[in-house]
């Protein structure tokens, strides 16, 4: 795995099927040749897709699903530590 932080992330507009947003990393040790993310909007809808890569192929997904699946994560997702501390707490005297 390998994790930028946020000083490692651009994004660019490109002129590529109408205009695209890319997002890519540049860092001085691992830079990706290839755009992570892009954002197409749909020929007849007007609709945003976020376009990810798998190991198969392309997938463009609707931009309100994948709000919403991020604001879904702000709001539960949390780190092992809370939840060991929080969840599995063996304190007694609460």
């Amino acid at each position: 795995m390998i994790r930028f932080e946020k000083k490692d992330i651009q994004t660019q507009s490109v002129s590529d099927f109408g205009v695209t947003v890319e997002l890519y990393v540049e860092h001085e040790k691992k830079a990706i040749d290839y755009p992570l993310l892009k954002v197409y909007a749909d020929e007849k809808t007007d609709e945003h897709y976020l376009e990810i890569s798998t190991s198969n192929e392309l997938v463009q997904i609707p931009i309100e699903s994948v709000e919403s699946f991020l604001q879904f994560a702000k709001e539960n997702v949390c780190p092992e530590s809370w939840f060991d501390k929080n969840v599995f707490n063996d304190d007694k005297s609460t």
